[in-house]
């Protein structure tokens, strides 16, 4: 039940006006935004068919860039340096060594020479 003040305005009509004025959103306010905004992100997240990023592979048949760095090792049965796989993989130098650290640490590549690997 809402008391009337000495006044003539009761506490919540004062409150709520004063939100107002301020601009200041109220509880109900932001619920409201809450449910349109999740309406807005299913309809975002629907799979609609023939749509999707350009230039994107799908997720199923996407390589990790260890077995990108071993395929290039592949072809090349002698070995090859560090400089062709990067010019290969287009990956920046530390992300490189390691990636050919761990190949190298869980033998999946050998150790030719200096700077020279090749796949087991």
């Amino acid at each position: 039940m809402v008391e009337k003040s000495e006044f003539g305005i009761s506490w919540e009509n004062f409150i709520t006006t004063l939100l107002k004025g301020l601009d200041i959103p109220t509880k109900r306010d932001i619920t409201f935004l809450h449910g349109r905004l999740d309406k807005l992100e299913q309809l975002l997240y629907q799979k609609q068919p023939g749509t999707g990023i350009p230039g994107k592979r799908p997720i199923g048949k996407r390589e990790n860039a260890s077995s990108i760095v071993l395929g290039v090792f592949a072809k090349y049965p002698n070995g090859t340096n560090f400089k062709t796989v990067k010019a290969a993989t287009k990956f920046d130098d530390k992300k490189l060594r390691n990636i050919i650290f761990r190949l190298d640490k869980i033998n999946r590549i050998k150790r030719v020479k200096r700077g020279v690997y090749k796949k087991v």
